[in-house]
């Protein structure tokens, strides 16, 4: 079974996006809510991927491959790439 993490804002729109294709491509995730915690979101993303770029939601992980935000999923989703990190 894939794990996946979305951390999101109620008022992204581009959460709303990756919700939705996730979705519609039949993927269970669990959102984590940012909205009281985006600061330590960043700290723990960071430091769990050496990423110092984290700036923005979504973030989405599946299977531990940190794959970034909204136009990052979209990209994996259309080069099929997605297709190898899922399970």
């Amino acid at each position: 079974m894939n794990k996946i993490e979305i951390y999101t804002m109620q008022s992204c729109p581009y959460c709303q996006k990756a919700k939705r294709l996730l979705k519609s491509l039949n993927l269970e995730y669990d959102e984590i809510d940012v909205n009281e915690s985006f600061e330590e979101m960043q700290k723990s993303l960071s430091e769990r991927f050496s990423k110092n770029d984290i700036s923005t939601v979504p973030q989405i992980i599946i299977n531990d491959t940190y794959i970034g935000g909204y136009d990052d999923l979209e990209a994996a989703y259309k080069s099929g790439g997605l297709k190898s990190i899922l399970l």
